[in-house]
């Protein structure tokens, strides 16, 4: 095997394994959003001669794609995926893209990651849409804004988040500039917003992206009505001072 074969199918190894990450803890989900635009993405097309393989486009090509009754379109990460569990037991012609054209040419239509395979996802149109515009992770987004003269009750949860914990414990490990993270529950009693979660990380980042990533990941876990905030440690007073002299944080960069 020569070198760029080796690499090749090495990245497509560490995005299949990112997929499988991405299906069971949404910290790894972002990511995955990402490079799933940039990523190989076959589909199978529909040609009668021949004994299968790689279609190559000619300019100003029709290419008809294989659907499922349904209407969705099966997509895969690999010519290995189209096989999976011997559900397509002959030779298939298919088409390699990146998966940002994949997606603005198959606009309106929901895809079928890796139908056949035990980790696979279905990308309907408006997820789809929110990926190719960058909005995907800004969905159900709230900032919170408190004046220096609000009083607000802050203290450690009954219920404690652990799966979010946990998520945003995987996320914060994949980044350089998280040094500390806490979570408490907090009450705003002249605010209409119930009690909830407020999650405070430390960071020399960018917080704006780190924000809006772990805000994310929260709402992939939360109940539909539930929402959380996000706080960064100033060390200026205020509720920074709750978390700094009260708090145990539950993730420290190692």
């Amino acid at each position: 095997m020569d070198l760029l074969k080796f690499l090749r199918r090495n990245k497509v190894a560490d995005f299949e394994a990112l997929l499988k990450k991405a299906v069971t803890d949404p910290a790894y989900r972002a990511e995955f959003y990402r490079r799933l635009l940039t990523e190989e993405i076959r589909v199978i097309t529909k040609q009668n001669r021949g004994n299968g393989g790689l279609v190559k486009l000619q300019e100003d090509t029709t290419v008809q794609i294989f659907t499922f009754e349904n209407g969705s379109i099966p997509v895969f990460t690999s010519t290995e995926r189209i096989f999976d569990k011997g559900v397509i037991k002959h030779q298939v012609f298919f088409l390699a893209c990146a998966g940002e054209d994949l997606f603005n040419f198959t606009k309106g239509t929901t895809l079928i990651l890796n139908p056949y395979s035990d980790y696979g996802k279905e990308l309907l149109p408006e997820e789809i849409t929110k990926i190719l515009n960058g909005s995907i992770l800004e969905s159900n987004k709230k900032e919170l804004k408190i004046k220096k003269s609000t009083n607000v009750l802050i203290g450690q949860p009954a219920k404690y988040p652990t799966e979010i914990v946990k998520s945003l414990s995987n996320f914060f490990s994949n980044r350089k500039d998280v040094l500390k993270a806490y979570v408490a529950w907090i009450h705003d009693p002249s605010s209409d917003d119930p009690p909830h979660y407020i999650f405070a990380i430390d960071t020399s980042g960018d917080w704006r992206n780190i924000s809006d990533e772990a805000g994310f990941i929260a709402n992939q876990i939360l109940d539909k009505n539930e929402f959380v905030d996000f706080i960064q440690i100033t060390n200026r007073g205020g509720i920074n001072d709750y978390f700094l002299n009260d708090a145990q944080p539950f993730y420290i960069k190692q």
